[in-house]
């Protein structure tokens, strides 16, 4: 489930906050514990946490996708985008 996913994201001190969103939800995490990182690596940083909410969505059989990842989409702010999962034929 998405509430998971940001209990994931709380322990690893990204401090999430979810937003609905028409067929989806963005999750903005207004705290990177890697920021000095990603300042310099944001291409490798921001595909590890993209890939890690990615996996955790799969393993809990979450109805949604992390579809992107948009890197300090505001000042100090990254914001991620689920999508829920298309129907399967």
């Amino acid at each position: 489930s998405v509430q998971g996913v940001v209990g994931l994201l709380e322990e690893l001190g990204f401090a999430p906050r979810v937003e609905p969103v028409e067929r989806g939800a963005s999750v903005r995490m207004e705290h990177c514990p890697f920021g000095d990182m990603a300042d310099a690596y944001r291409r490798i940083v921001c595909t590890v946490h993209l890939g890690m909410m990615q996996g955790a969505l799969a393993g809990l059989g979450a109805a949604f996708q992390a579809d992107s990842l948009e890197p300090f989409a505001e000042p100090g702010v990254c914001v991620a985008h689920l999508g829920e999962l298309s129907a399967k034929a």
